[in-house]
């Protein structure tokens, strides 16, 4: 069954993600041995943060580093051809908007970022964009009128407790309940999964 939500016309699809950190030089040295993260100073159409780095995996763009206070933090970048019509619905939904970052009403966050260019999957790369939250149909309801993104349980699943965000029909995110042990474990937001040949391996090596 689909979560019944007013969708927005101008869908916002999870494009990318950016590390903010205090300390980028661990960070680049962390990745590069982690997921085989090379960097560049950014490039393309899209303006850069002072202080940015772009990361490559495969020589394909995979991140963004930049300088931050701590405690740091990943931002999800959800790509947008009209960024300021995803603002304004974003505004209308209830979010709190500070430049290109949106803070929901349901204390997750992300950036904006105008263009449909997404990162291509691959190893090392962000593969897959998950939203995790206490309330999925406040969620759900956000997402479908700010982003443009509906809800979809996927068939035979016995609940609602994970959903399809579809924009046009097609997959491009999830939505994750939380259950009442990881709730006050888990923060409300976004998070993303990298694609690496070798799970175990990588998880072994990130926790050194």
């Amino acid at each position: 069954p689909e979560t019944q939500v007013n969708a927005s016309p101008a869908p916002a699809l999870p494009g990318g993600v950016t590390l903010a950190t205090p300390d980028p030089d661990a960070a680049r040295a962390f990745y590069a041995d982690l997921l085989g993260w090379t960097y560049a100073a950014p490039a393309g159409p899209h303006p850069a943060r002072a202080g940015a780095t772009a990361a490559y995996a495969g020589g394909t763009p995979a991140a963004e580093l930049e300088q931050a206070a701590a405690p740091g933090r990943w931002w999800t970048v959800l790509a947008a051809g009209d960024v300021e019509a995803v603002r304004a619905a974003a505004g209308r939904a209830g979010a709190r908007l500070d430049g290109d970052d949106v803070h929901d009403p349901l204390g997750g966050s992300f950036r904006l970022r105008a263009g449909t260019d997404l990162v291509a999957p691959g190893p090392g790369r962000p593969s897959w964009y998950e939203y995790m939250t206490t309330a999925p149909a406040d969620a759900d309801r956000f997402h479908a009128d700010a982003l443009g993104l509906r809800a979809s349980t996927p068939p035979g699943a016995p609940d609602d407790s994970y959903a399809l965000l579809l924009a046009a029909g097609r997959p491009v995110a999830g939505r994750l309940a939380l259950p009442p042990p990881l709730a006050g474990l888990l923060p409300t937001g976004w998070m993303v999964y990298f694609a690496v040949a070798d799970p175990d391996d990588v998880a072994g090596r990130a926790q050194g």
